[in-house]
């Protein structure tokens, strides 16, 4: 019932802004053009270096915005029935886009079935999430598997190239390069987290188990996989233990993200705070200081070599 009276006020929206606008002339409306729009950071990020500026990209989610808190407003409701595609992780990772898919004619690119997933139970985070898991069991920071980042290249520049194939080649060369550019980057990954000390990491937030398994090393989180989660007296004490018996100096944060449990859990026990991105967004003072996915992710390997006490 919910849904259907969220669908019912998303397409009234959508009616009302598109009146509005046909009433004014048109004259707030930008002209028909090559338009993609794509759903979280990191797809922006893939997709804009693919296009260049052939094509016109834009987000739903803007810098500095909550991921999972989002709710488009009527007139990005008309962009996105304007645009030629819609870009997003797929129904069960976003689950949210489904919705507004069916109130909008925007074709879609669901990349998840191309990916892979790490689903609760597989790892040991299935073990201390206490619920905090995402809908359908799935860890959604998939782009922290920087083969699923490149295999999300390829789908995205394929299809792009379907889309307006003039432009092909100018796709597939910029792909070419995003391809070896992410190859880089799990290189210097695997060469500097192969000699480290320690293990286990303390996090904020429960965002890494990509990297994990890749690179061995292990999360301890204070929220779960979502951000907004808050953990229980029991969980505090826990990590508080584990703190001790392995003496750990660190607890890494995402920037964009602000927790009170983290800020206290670092003052009790005398941590110091440290930044770690989980890159579902991107900070707008970030993006204007010219950071992007791969250079906070060169960022992170540095963070990472710290708390691991790598060699």
């Amino acid at each position: 019932m919910k849904k259907a009276v969220w669908l019912i006020m998303v397409v009234s929206f959508v009616f009302m802004t598109v009146l509005f606008f046909q009433k004014n002339d048109n004259k707030l409306l930008p002209e028909k053009q090559n338009t993609v729009i794509t759903t979280i950071y990191p797809l922006y990020f893939i997709t804009k270096e693919i296009v260049g500026e052939v094509v016109e990209v834009k987000r739903l989610i803007k810098p500095g915005s909550e991921i999972h808190s989002f709710s488009p407003t009527p007139v990005e409701m008309v962009s996105l029935d304007r645009a030629d595609l819609l870009i997003t992780l797929g129904k069960e990772l976003e689950p949210w886009t489904s919705k507004l898919a069916a109130a909008t004619s925007v074709k879609i690119l669901s990349l998840e079935e191309g990916l892979a997933l790490i689903r609760t139970g597989e790892d040991h985070h299935a073990e201390h999430k206490e619920g905090h898991h995402h809908q359908g069991g799935i860890d959604p920071h998939v782009w922290l598997d920087f083969d699923n980042d490149i295999k999300m290249i390829e789908m995205i520049s394929d299809r792009l190239g379907e889309l307006y194939p003039k432009h092909k080649s100018h796709f597939t060369k910029n792909a070419s390069v995003m391809y070896e550019r992410f190859k880089k980057l799990q290189q210097s990954y695997a060469e500097g987290l192969k000699q480290c000390a320690k293990q286990i990491l303390l996090v904020g937030h429960d965002a890494f188990a990509y990297l994990e398994k890749p690179y061995g090393f292990e999360t301890e989180s204070i929220m779960g996989v979502f951000a907004h989660s808050r953990p229980n007296a029991a969980k505090i004490a826990a990590l508080s233990e584990m703190i001790k018996a392995k003496e750990l100096l660190y607890l890494f944060t995402d920037p964009i993200e602000s927790s009170k449990s983290a800020s206290q859990l670092a003052a009790d026990m005398n941590l110091t705070l440290e930044p770690l991105y989980t890159l579902g967004n991107i900070s707008l003072g970030d993006e204007k200081k010219g950071e992007d996915m791969l250079t906070l992710l060169y960022f992170d390997l540095i963070q990472l070599r710290k708390g691991l006490e790598c060699r």
